[in-house]
């Protein structure tokens, strides 16, 4: 992933999760490559210059960063998402 696109991913989470400050954009930046790598070991074949995936990425991480305290199970749409994805990357899979 470009340092352009990790940077705008980093705003989209900040937004996501209501940060206006830079404190922790370390951590949040960790989490959003911590993301992009457990999405891809699902099998997943993630292109960082779609937007879907990106937002994929994204809401991950959010989950991710609101679930670290206390477990709460992947949010549906979220299964749903990563679902489409790998039926899709099973789609177009060489014939």
């Amino acid at each position: 992933m470009d340092e352009q696109t990790k940077v705008t991913l980093i705003e989209l989470l900040k937004l996501d999760l209501g940060f206006k400050h830079i404190a922790r954009d370390a951590y949040l930046t960790a989490l959003i490559s911590s993301s992009e790598k457990e999405l891809t070991r699902k099998g997943l074949g993630l292109s960082m210059t779609e937007i879907d995936d990106q937002m994929l990425v994204v809401d991950y991480a959010a989950w991710l960063y609101r679930n670290r305290q206390e477990y709460q199970p992947l949010p549906r749409n979220i299964q749903i998402r990563i679902h489409n994805r790998a039926i899709q990357k099973a789609g177009t899979s060489n014939v």
